[in-house]
């Protein structure tokens, strides 16, 4: 069974993104939500929610609200984290517009992987924590280069 969002196709894994933050908002999603967000047909939606039914990522049934597996959360959760951390890293390090930002991660964190989220997570975190107050100014001022 695939467990990791790599391991999904690009499609898959943004269905289980759209499906996570709705399970976040209202603990479930409905196949309509769903299709709107995605801006997909509602069959194409059926036949992809019945897809990763088969896989046992989610809870699907026609007509009722979707929710998903432990497995389906875990790689929810993991594509969120990837996108939180690409976004703010982007952001906090690159000077990039927030919304730019927010544009890119959501292609990006579809094809890192959870090493490099991680290295990118503790790069931050070192510069943040260990980088000189000159080295930061540098910082600022690459980026506000870019304005």
């Amino acid at each position: 069974m695939k467990n990791k969002p790599e391991q999904l196709s690009l499609h898959q894994q943004q269905y289980i993104e759209t499906i996570y933050s709705l399970n976040l908002k209202n603990n479930h999603a409905h196949t309509k939500e769903i299709a709107e967000k995605l801006n997909i047909r509602m069959p194409s939606v059926t036949e992809a929610l019945r897809t990763l039914s088969d896989m046992e990522l989610i809870n699907y049934k026609v007509r009722q609200a979707v929710t998903l597996t432990d497995k389906g959360w875990d790689i929810g959760k993991e594509l969120n984290n990837r996108h939180m951390v690409v976004a703010t890293f982007f952001t906090d390090l690159l000077g990039i517009d927030a919304h730019e930002a927010e544009k890119y991660a959501c292609k990006v964190e579809h094809v890192i992987d959870d090493k490099l989220r991680m290295r990118l997570s503790d790069f931050k975190k070192f510069f943040k924590e260990k980088i000189s107050e000159d080295s930061k100014t540098k910082l600022k001022s690459f980026k506000e280069s870019y304005n």
